[in-house]
């Protein structure tokens, strides 16, 4: 889901089908709006965030159709630019906590539902 948010970010295109592979509902609705946002704005994100995500729950049984995922991002290297290559602002990015419900339908798995939170919080 990052790899297909941080290609769709770096051109602002938020029509891209690529956003849809890895992301539905409350999650999909979310780096929708992200990415609309900055081309109503005229940005794009360049670089990419560091990520390690890790599993801390899986359920339920016997199906096992979805998982809960924690992270403490990095975004610091992952910025908005105007078009003339400026940065957006003086925010600078920095670690921020996401969680992240994950379901599965059929052999795909998406993220559902998705936090973001404000930086600092891990």
């Amino acid at each position: 889901m990052f790899e297909d948010w941080i290609a769709v970010a770096a051109t602002s295109d938020y029509q891209n089908p690529r956003l849809t592979q890895h992301a539905s509902g409350d999650a999909g609705l979310l780096i929708y709006k992200s990415v609309y946002l900055n081309h109503a704005d005229g940005v794009v994100t360049k670089g990419s965030p560091v990520i390690s995500p890790r599993v801390t729950a899986v359920g339920p049984v016997p199906e096992r159709d979805r998982a809960t995922i924690i992270d403490c991002i990095d975004t610091t290297n992952w910025l908005n630019y105007t078009q003339n290559g400026d940065l957006q602002d003086e925010t600078p990015g920095g670690r921020r906590f996401v969680q992240a419900l994950v379901l599965r339908t059929g052999e795909t798995w998406k993220v559902d539902q998705l936090v973001v939170q404000a930086l600092g919080t891990c």
